[in-house]
């Protein structure tokens, strides 16, 4: 009976260990998976956003409005003409040129709760050439979440900045829409969180806290990416 109960204890030992090794492999696993899936995400997006800048129309506005506020709503909101392919033309609206816009707005989820997205919007080839027509610096198209197309989940900033190369030796420096020369790149960064610790926040409240003030358990979760990516002239 003592043996007996000895290799039971013994047995329970190796059980628990067991158990905990195989619990923190989960869970080391599943934070690496949620990183990946971040990762591609996030260069799924610089790309697409790199590929339609290579695709503005030159010697057209570039529309850039600098994030205000606190919170979530620090995000920037831009827009630019771009040329549109055979294969994106549509045959209600014709037309190869329309204006796409990019802003962070609040969506609505299930059960009350609501999450900030980072959206795509644009202009039919009509509107755009009324914007192109339209004496003097064109303002930014009002943003609409229930039809523009969401991007990016779980957004906690978004920053486009134009800037260009002044001086000698040229430096980097911020472009406004009252500048006299043309920008010359857009600095792209982007903070998001991925859909599983996203289920922790559920209201605008606790995302502007995310956003601007996360608590020390909650700066892992927050994912930053950035880019330079040139403008077409």
């Amino acid at each position: 009976m003592v043996e007996l109960l000895v290799a039971m204890s013994i047995t329970s030992v190796i059980m628990v260990v067991l158990f905990s090794l195989v619990g923190q492999s989960t869970a080391g696993f599943t934070q690496t998976q949620r990183a990946v899936n971040t990762i591609s995400q996030a260069r799924a997006f610089i790309q697409f956003f790199g590929r339609e800048l290579s695709t503005r129309l030159p010697d057209t506005p570039m529309i850039h409005e600098k994030g205000s506020g606190s919170g979530v709503g620090m995000s920037d909101k831009i827009a630019f003409v771009r040329t549109v392919s055979i294969d994106e033309q549509q045959s209600a609206t014709p037309g190869d040129l329309n204006l796409v816009h990019y802003y962070v707005a609040f969506a609505q989820g299930g059960a009350n709760t609501e999450s900030p997205e980072l959206f795509r919007g644009t202009m039919d080839p009509g509107e755009t050439q009324a914007v192109l027509t339209t004496p003097g610096t064109p303002s930014l198209p009002a943003a609409d979440p229930l039809l523009d197309e969401p991007i990016v989940p779980n957004i906690l900033s978004f920053t486009a900045t134009p800037r260009f190369y002044a001086g000698s030796p040229p430096v980097l420096s911020d472009w406004t829409s009252t500048s006299t020369v043309k920008p010359s790149v857009i600095e792209l960064t982007i903070r998001f969180i991925d859909d599983s610790s996203a289920q922790r926040f559920k209201t605008r409240a606790e995302w502007d806290r995310l956003a601007d003030s996360p608590r020390a358990s909650e700066i892992q979760l927050i994912r930053t990416f950035t880019r330079s990516i040139a403008i077409a002239k």
